[in-house]
């Protein structure tokens, strides 16, 4: 029997996101056969069958209505899914040969005679259509277009806007352009809905096919790339500000074990050639070893050093190290995130009539500062308040996105281990 395998170790092996897997188990394609005391999916080896065949069919085409039915059908084996994919794959195979085929022909041409017959090239963009991917299937095509046509014009508007401000090189930091793209994440939102498949095909067919090809939803690739780089922009921006440079972490407040988490956490950031402190950089110190209980709660559901600095180099990327020691701070600068971390963490610790701070009341510090940043971004869409892009911390977002982590029942399991 193939071992029980948590979600993140799955995820990680099959290239299949947490968020996806999540999603199945939502809608009852694939729930896990087994879970932990604490409600962790555990999947076997039946489920790893099962998976199997549902990606097999997604590659084919089939939706996933089209899936469950299948899967549901006691007549519908494993075999089948295999012969079915078989079956495509020797399809492509045939395309592609054919292709060589006529690339050749071509070449013997041009190398003999100088020239080529027209209708010869004609057979091969025939037979390059036939073997172009496609990136949304039919059921996601109508989804898009019934979507896309209930808002059309207000996303057409909103286009007009950004490529104007795009036209005329407005800096990203502006409060126009910022408003710009909160709107324009609300509205792709709403096209894409949660629905984790059309998002991965969007995305596949705007960073692979040309212009003309990705010309959908009247959104050229010019103006998407646009889009995509101010809000990396702006994402960048809002986590890099300072709230306070000055701060200094209040040494008299924390236990031992929470000072170590600081220490260990700003030597891990400055491994990766970054110089300040954000709350990516506690998390790390929580699992560069075993630092109380915060660090128990983690490992516990699967969060480890090595996946969660690989996430923080994919969410902030790889920096160089300085090549002068003068430049280099002594000190990691303190962002407005983890004083505010520190400011919760503090009144954990004194509701519970404690008065320093342990690893758990930071991690409770990360979660609670989440909930209000969280909190911010709802008040302020609900009343239409016009205001810069809010971005939750970076922990918090490694833990939900990377590791499928609700984040409540995180703070509830940790404050249950807090009492023991």
């Amino acid at each position: 029997m193939f071992k029980l395998m948590k979600i993140g170790e799955l995820a990680k092996q099959t290239g299949i996101s947490i968020r996806t897997l999540h999603y199945y188990d939502e809608i009852g394609l694939l729930s896990p056969s087994h879970r932990t005391e604490v409600g962790y999916r555990l999947y076997s080896d039946q489920d790893i069958i099962r998976l199997q065949q549902i990606v097999s069919l997604r590659q084919l085409g089939f939706s996933l209505r089209e899936i469950s039915e299948c899967l549901s059908n006691p007549e519908f084996s494993l075999q089948q899914t295999i012969d079915l994919h078989r079956a495509k794959v020797k399809e492509q195979m045939s395309l592609s040969r054919q292709l060589l085929k006529r690339l050749e022909v071509i070449s013997t041409e041009l190398q003999t005679k100088q020239s080529v017959a027209v209708e010869n090239l004609i057979q091969v963009m025939e037979t390059i259509s036939m073997s172009k991917q496609q990136y949304l299937t039919p059921e996601q095509q109508e989804i898009l277009k019934s979507r896309f046509s209930e808002r059309e014009a207000e996303w057409l508007e909103l286009l007009s806007q950004v490529r104007n401000e795009m036209s005329k090189g407005t800096n990203f930091d502006s409060y126009s352009v910022k408003n710009l793209f909160s709107r324009w994440e609300q509205s792709m939102n709403t096209l894409v809905h949660d629905d984790e498949q059309i998002y991965e095909s969007l995305m596949r067919m705007y960073q692979q096919e040309e212009v003309e090809t990705a010309n959908w939803g009247a959104i050229d690739f010019a103006t998407f790339e646009y889009i995509l780089k101010a809000v990396s922009f702006l994402w960048l921006a809002d986590y890099m500000k300072m709230n306070n440079l000055n701060f200094v972490i209040p040494k008299k407040s924390l236990t031992p074990e929470a000072l170590r988490v600081f220490h260990l956490g700003e030597d891990a950031v400055r491994q990766l050639n970054l110089y300040y402190l954000g709350t990516e950089g506690i998390l790390l110190g929580f699992l560069v070893e075993d630092v109380g209980v915060a660090s128990q709660v983690l490992m516990a559901a699967g969060v480890t050093f090595e996946a969660v600095q690989h996430q923080v180099k994919q969410m902030l990327g790889e920096y160089p190290p300085l090549r002068s020691e003068s430049i280099i701070p002594e000190k990691n600068l303190i962002n407005r995130r983890v004083q505010r971390v520190v400011d919760l963490a503090l009144e954990e610790a004194n509701q519970s009539g404690q008065t320093q701070i342990n690893s758990g009341h930071l991690l409770l510090g990360i979660l609670k500062e989440t909930e209000e940043t969280e909190d911010a971004i709802e008040k302020a869409r609900v009343q239409g308040v016009e205001k810069p892009i809010e971005f939750i911390g970076l922990a918090a977002k490694i833990l939900r996105e990377a590791f499928g982590i609700d984040l409540l029942q995180l703070e509830q399991q940790l404050r249950l281990a807090m009492l023991q």
